[in-house]
């Protein structure tokens, strides 16, 4: 048996992706709440779709997270287009066609990021009956983000409505409180190189990093890596987490 098609065990082992083999009749979906998500599984994600794996993008719209005097100061409209843009050339550096990429316009909440709201759901159980995807990739809910929070109870919500057999990849972020670890992708310097590279695109996030925390968006998406691959003793420098959630 395949152990990504097998239910996790607590007490199990993590393992690592690269020994995975998966058809490349498999459908990836990457269900983000904000743009940058996508890129923080820049790795994985870049993984699976050179070994010809489909892989579409969904990203919430949002104007959270951009200082307001960064670029001398935008409109709400404004930062929403400019955080689009970032993804755009994000996507476009990785490799994706542009039809790839979908920007979601959902219902936000106060801090203008995606919230858990029956029109969400109606929207997230609509993308899922329209790409058919195996595999979903998005942050884990188990964290301070209510972005965070809201994409997964939206994604659990919609996968089970689906009533297709959907694996949930969920990833650790900066912002993850805790989750167990079933599957790692561990990356060495090169592709921790080509990954900053793919951070920096989202410009506004690298700046208000390096006001606010002293080191860019770059160092700190990869200074969890560092942590990653310390904490599971890896012979490389960095890896990528997840935790693996089946639905149906």
């Amino acid at each position: 048996m395949n152990p990504f098609l097998e239910e996790s065990r607590p007490e199990a082992a993590p393992r690592n992706l690269r020994d995975l083999s998966l058809p490349e009749s498999m459908k990836m979906l990457v269900l983000a709440p904000h743009p940058d998500d996508f890129d923080a599984i820049g790795v994985t994600l870049k993984y699976w779709h050179e070994r010809g794996l489909s892989l579409h993008v969904a990203v919430a719209d949002t104007s959270s997270g951009i200082e307001d005097t960064y670029r001398g100061g935008l409109s709400k409209l404004e930062r929403t287009q400019w955080r689009r843009t970032e993804q755009q050339e994000s996507i476009r550096f990785f490799g994706l066609d542009d039809k790839a990429l979908i920007f979601l316009s959902l219902k936000n909440g106060d801090s203008d990021q995606v919230c858990d709201d029956p029109a969400n759901l109606g929207v997230i159980a609509n993308m899922i009956a329209q790409h058919e995807p195996d595999i979903i990739f998005l942050p884990h809910g188990n964290d301070s983000n209510s972005a965070h929070r809201a994409m997964y109870s939206l994604v659990r919500q919609g996968g089970v409505r689906s009533g297709r057999r959907v694996r949930l990849m969920l990833n650790r972020d900066a912002k993850t409180a805790s989750m167990r670890t079933d599957w790692y992708m561990p990356f060495g310097r090169d592709e921790a190189e080509w990954k900053a590279r793919l951070l920096r695109f989202h410009d506004s996030q690298q700046q208000r990093n390096l006001n606010q925390r002293g080191h860019g968006f770059d160092e700190r998406v990869l200074g969890l890596n560092r942590q990653i691959a310390e904490e599971l003793g890896v012979d490389v420098p960095y890896a990528e987490s997840f935790e693996l959630e089946l639905l149906g």
